[in-house]
């Protein structure tokens, strides 16, 4: 889902990582171990002076973060544990030669086989785009923006802003729709808006491998920095109207029930009736509209933006959210700006965990 839902199921963590934070630092899974592992504690430290050292300090010193991670700690070895096991069930069920047809072993079988497939993605290069970037092509009109936007969350593509259900935040036991802020590729609102010389950087950083996506595709050079300056500027203006952070840790905030009068008010320009038709979510019933202001802006940048810049937006989105299932050339440029550049990981997991990732997904 969109970074506006995990935020907001984000907000109690906090509070919660307190809590754990002495657990994490000295549990050990080893086998079928539980329980604290004394071992990794610091006891030359006092706990009273700095508890976390205390807590953590012989683990942190022994412990070398893998090259394939941008942090560890007890619960990626949980994970690594559980991929394993993932591992050796996907395996098999890409090994049957006759599975039931239809079968849920059937359906991940197949989904793991052709994610191992190398051979076939070198062949076939960016051609799984081709009829996508067409759709594209022909949109003509704003009707056409928004039909797109649908369209993509029906397939799975983050795009402008975040839709789905959650928990209603204040009675647990109904379950209600939810809109947030959303559309961005980096992290958050900060990542836009910073003006210290890492973050202009990583921004410059940011446009290059747009423009180097964009290449890839088919676009010249010039054509291809400019759709990226575009890009660049599109999510700057969402990144601008999006609640930063901090802010986002209140779920108090960010709970603002609307029946479809008050959609209509908010986004007099964005049709809600005709984005829930399309995404197969009930007609009736309100949804929580998280972040209202953002929506706002939304609603200016449809009658303001021109339809050439939401196509290079949406153009942009679905290349990068089929990068890592694409060819070599696609996959090495995304994890060399995402993987490396952003998040400071020096190699890609290999692909057979990257392949029981997306199945689990």
């Amino acid at each position: 889902m969109e970074n506006s839902m995990r935020n907001l199921q984000k907000s109690f963590a906090p509070t919660i990582a307190c809590a754990l934070l002495f657990v994490m630092g000295v549990m050990t899974v080893f086998g079928q171990g539980r329980g604290y592992d004394v071992a990794n504690m610091d006891k030359n430290t006092s706990a009273c002076t700095d508890f976390y050292q205390y807590a953590n300090g012989t683990w942190l010193q022994k412990t070398e973060i893998p090259a394939a991670y941008s942090s560890w700690g007890s619960f990626n070895i949980l994970a690594e544990n559980n991929r394993k096991t993932l591992h050796e069930i996907l395996e098999d069920a890409a090994k049957k030669t006759n599975p039931t047809k239809g079968s849920n072993e059937q359906k991940i079988g197949d989904f793991y086989a052709s994610c191992l497939d190398e051979t076939k993605r070198e062949a076939e290069g960016m051609k799984p785009l081709v009829p996508e970037l067409a759709r594209i092509d022909k949109i003509s009109g704003i009707q056409d923006v928004q039909e797109q936007i649908a369209y993509m969350h029906r397939h799975g593509i983050a795009a402008l802003f975040g839709f789905g259900s959650l928990p209603d935040l204040k009675n647990s036991s109904m379950v209600m729709a939810y809109a947030g802020q959303g559309g961005l590729s980096l992290p958050n609102r900060d990542y836009y808006t910073k003006t210290d010389e890492n973050s202009v950087k990583l921004r410059d950083d940011f446009v290059k491998h747009v423009a180097n996506m964009f290449q890839l595709v088919g676009d010249s050079p010039e054509q291809a920095l400019k759709n990226a300056q575009t890009v660049m500027a599109f999510q700057t203006r969402l990144a601008q109207n999006s609640r930063t952070p901090v802010e986002l840790r209140d779920p108090t905030t960010q709970y603002h029930m609307m029946n479809a009068a008050q959609l209509k008010e908010l986004t007099p320009t964005f049709s809600w009736e005709d984005y829930r038709k399309s995404v197969g979510a009930p007609l009736t019933g309100d949804i929580n509209v998280a972040h209202p202001e953002f929506f706002q802006a939304v609603n200016k940048m449809l009658t303001e933006v021109p339809v050439a810049d939401w196509k290079t937006y949406v153009r942009w989105q679905l290349i990068t959210a089929a990068a890592p299932s694409l060819s070599s050339k696609f996959e090495v440029e995304n994890f060399n700006f995402f993987g490396k550049t952003l998040e400071g990981r020096k190699e890609q997991l290999p692909r057979w965990r990257r392949c029981v990732s997306a199945t689990d997904a």
